[in-house]
């Protein structure tokens, strides 16, 4: 386990795998491509951090399944991290996401009615997309919330990362809804 500020570089498999805490959420968002040029970079005291504007194209490209989104198996930062996002309690969200679907963002449960990485029935994926939909509007706008109603048609577990983790952190809504995990969170909520 990696304490604040420390990082580590190892080889596999002929690349360079380097992780670290801060690292690593920036290579959740980032490690696929770059969203802004050289010249665009931020200047100045926000040297090296996002922008409002590069934060939102980056969210804008998550939703629609560019980057880390695509990639739904296995244990990694959160891809959502707007205004339900909560830090502190990420480790409880990966414990979950272990205990219900072995990080898996495809399973399927035995009887079929439990989905995708937080193993939400239709009814809560689909009321959870209506939660999402008015911050999806002023967040990312008319071209997202499209996406958003076109999850509704979809079954949960083929929504990209980045939809179902905004699912969850959307229901979780600042620990109010993790009523909805109580068997996949035994064990997980005392986890800080």
């Amino acid at each position: 386990m990696l304490t604040k500020g420390e990082w580590r570089v190892n080889m596999q498999g002929g690349r360079i795998i380097v992780t670290g805490i801060a690292l690593l959420t920036a290579l959740a968002l980032l490690a696929s491509g770059p969203v802004a040029l050289a010249d665009e970079a931020p200047t100045g005291d926000n040297q090296g951090q996002p922008t409002a504007s590069d934060r939102e194209q980056i969210e804008l490209a998550l939703a629609q399944g560019d980057f880390k989104a695509a990639d739904r198996h296995g244990l990694m930062i959160s891809l959502y991290q707007g205004k339900w996002f909560m830090p502190k309690r990420e480790k409880v969200r990966r414990c979950i996401v272990k205990r219900e679907s072995g990080a898996n963002y495809r399973a399927v449960s035995a009887g079929g009615r439990y989905r995708g990485a937080y193993q939400m029935n239709r009814r809560l994926a689909v009321g959870a997309s209506w939660m999402m939909q008015g911050e999806v509007r002023k967040e990312l706008g008319a071209e997202a919330v499209k996406i958003v109603k076109a999850l509704r048609k979809k079954p949960t577990q083929q929504w990209n990362r980045y939809w179902q983790d905004r699912a969850f952190w959307t229901i979780w809504r600042g620990g109010k809804g993790k009523s909805h995990w109580r068997g996949g969170a035994h064990g997980c909520l005392q986890r800080r």
